[in-house]
């Protein structure tokens, strides 16, 4: 039996309303009601005649989706769980963002399943009578006239248009929405212009295609139909963003590579990456598993014995560099020979003060932030060498 909890889901919107051929999306939240929620599973049902789902997004505090997750078009089902393996969350967060395709002009209901849930510690904590609906109403196109059929392109390959990909080989597919008269032929094409011309030919019966990026970079996809009354589609022009490389070379450094017991490591590191920029740093000690972290690091603690350190740097298509050094932690009073007015962490507190005050100056501008930290990674590298030769 499960137990009943006070957490709730709803929708961002009670009301919905799009144009036929338009994209919306719809953002589930949960309200953990001062319940503290590991798991989560939104079931959402829908008019599969009148919306259909292109693609469904993770986001919000949970981090982490669950195995058997779908989306089911011919019955108009959602059921998408979520999980994070760090704090439970307490606060109302979102879970998933929906994309749907306003198929036909009409009205319906987005709603939420009483299959939903909301796990905390493996007991069911969701207040069924809180789940929270939505209306959708789907009103005629301003795109073309009621004679001119509307073409909707999609990517099962790169679904969103604002993610970057790894992959090169990018896979379309559309939709034509019922007109007047039916497509004879159609016309695409693949480049760097948001508004180019589609001069390739493709037969009207075929309904999807696959492109290929010969560089990192921004990319458009641009479609149009020939009616067999002659009349022409609007053109549709369909973001793709790609990045193939892996950021630029990472250095990782440690203030010193030799400390005491009771002494903390100080470790730095950066780099850039010129297509979808660096995302975020992770560090993982010995055999443990990485973890986000920001440089500059203070790692303390550490008793006797020899720290292997490696550094991750991850753009936003998700490619990856790394970088690694060693620090031996000796026994206190171990005598190590260090320089005349040797105080721990007395050049990193003589940089880091500086540069916290200047932080908040330079924040507003990226390439200067990513200039300062680039500053402050070579200035420790010149600490660290500088000390290594009076050794």
């Amino acid at each position: 039996m499960q137990a009943a909890g006070s957490a709730t889901m709803s929708l961002d919107q009670v009301a919905y309303q799009a144009k036929r051929g338009e994209l919306f999306n719809v953002t589930v939240n949960v309200d953990p009601q001062q319940e503290a929620l590991d798991t989560v599973r939104a079931v959402v049902t829908f008019n599969p005649t009148l919306i259909s789902v292109q693609s469904v997004n993770l986001i919000g505090s949970f981090g982490r989706s669950a195995p058997g997750n779908y989306y089911d078009n011919t019955t108009g089902k959602v059921s998408w769980g979520v999980f994070t393996l760090e704090e439970p969350v307490t606060a109302i967060s979102p879970v998933i963002s929906i994309t749907f395709l306003a198929l036909q002009e009409g009205n319906g209901t987005i709603e939420l399943s009483s299959d939903s849930k909301a796990i905390a510690d493996g007991e069911e904590k969701i207040n069924l009578s809180g789940l929270k609906n939505a209306t959708i109403g789907v009103s005629a196109s301003e795109q073309s006239d009621a004679q001119s059929m509307l073409i909707v392109v999609s990517s099962f390959s790169h679904p969103n248009e604002q993610d970057w990909y790894t992959e090169n080989t990018v896979e379309f597919s559309w939709i034509p929405l019922e007109g007047t008269s039916q497509i004879s032929a159609y016309y695409y094409s693949f480049d760097q212009n948001p508004k180019g011309d589609p001069t390739i030919y493709l037969v009207g019966s075929k309904t999807e295609t696959s492109v290929e990026a010969n560089a990192d970079g921004i990319y458009y996809f641009h479609l149009k139909g020939i009616q067999k009354d002659g009349k022409e589609t609007p053109v549709v022009h369909r973001e793709v963003h790609i990045d193939t490389t892996a950021p630029n070379a990472i250095e990782l450094t440690a203030q010193d590579t030799k400390i005491l017991e009771g002494e903390s490591v100080w470790l730095t590191f950066a780099t850039t990456d010129e297509t979808s920029g660096v995302l975020q740093y992770q560090i993982a000690m010995n055999d443990s598993t990485f973890q986000l972290q920001q440089s500059p690091l203070e790692i303390t603690d550490l008793s006797a014995g020899t720290y292997f350190f490696r550094v991750a740097a991850l753009d936003r298509a998700g490619n990856e560099t790394y970088g690694a050094t060693s620090v031996r932690v000796y026994p206190e009073g171990t005598d190590l020979e260090r320089p005349a007015g040797y105080e721990e962490s007395s050049e990193v507190q003589a940089i880091l003060n500086p540069v916290t005050d200047t932080i908040s100056d330079v924040s507003k501008s990226p390439i200067m932030l990513i200039t300062l930290v680039l500053g402050v990674a070579v200035l420790f590298g010149i600490i660290y060498a500088t000390r290594k030769q009076k050794k």
